[in-house]
């Protein structure tokens, strides 16, 4: 019970990103950039990945250190939207034979399926080491804070257990890169 507390504790975290446009009309160039000013085919913009309220920056699809650092900042954003979503999709489409997101994602599914709900929970990154890459693989020592977590029942009240605050928590994260999507995935996530 305690594993399935933790576990779900960390499916319960609050994520939010806003969306803004543009409101003020703009005048089109009169000319066309030179060859030379034109972006790449490497430059163009990527297509687009992770749901649409919360999708996944650019700059979690290099595959570089600071890359692989923020799609793990992006990947703990996912989980703390399943507190106000219950949606684990995004979880299981960006990791790849990860036990403990996968937990996550069969928790937060089965709460949802049974009416429960997540209150709090919000995990925030205390600290990241440096990512060692090797090939197309990298790793990383991952450390956590995270609120008191409540899970719902379908009448709104706090189950039996939940989880006190958490502080300075370690762990670490295993990251694949995925040439054809020019990403990388989740394939370990684990915290003490």
């Amino acid at each position: 019970m305690r594993d399935r507390l933790r576990t779900t504790m960390a499916a319960a975290l609050v994520g939010t990103a806003l969306l803004s446009g543009c409101s003020e009309r703009q005048e089109a160039s009169a000319t066309l950039p030179s060859a030379s000013e034109a972006p790449s085919t490497s430059e163009a913009a990527l297509p687009p990945l992770g749901p649409p309220d919360l999708p996944m920056p650019d700059e979690a699809r290099a595959q570089t250190p600071e890359g692989a650092q923020a799609f793990v900042r992006y990947y703990i954003e996912l989980i703390n939207r399943t507190s106000t979503v219950m949606d684990a999709a995004p979880l299981r489409d960006l990791s790849v034979r990860c036990e403990d997101c996968n937990r996550i994602a069969k928790y937060t599914e089965e709460d949802a399926a049974a009416g429960r709900d997540y209150e709090g929970g919000e995990m925030t990154i205390a600290d990241m080491g440096e990512p060692r890459l090797k090939g197309g693989t990298a790793e990383m020592t991952v450390a956590i804070d995270q609120a008191r977590f409540i899970v719902l029942d379908d009448t709104g009240k706090p189950t039996e257990g939940g989880i006190d605050p958490l502080t300075e928590v370690y762990g670490g994260a295993g990251l694949s890169w995925d040439a054809p999507r020019q990403t990388w995935v989740m394939t370990q996530l684990t915290f003490g």
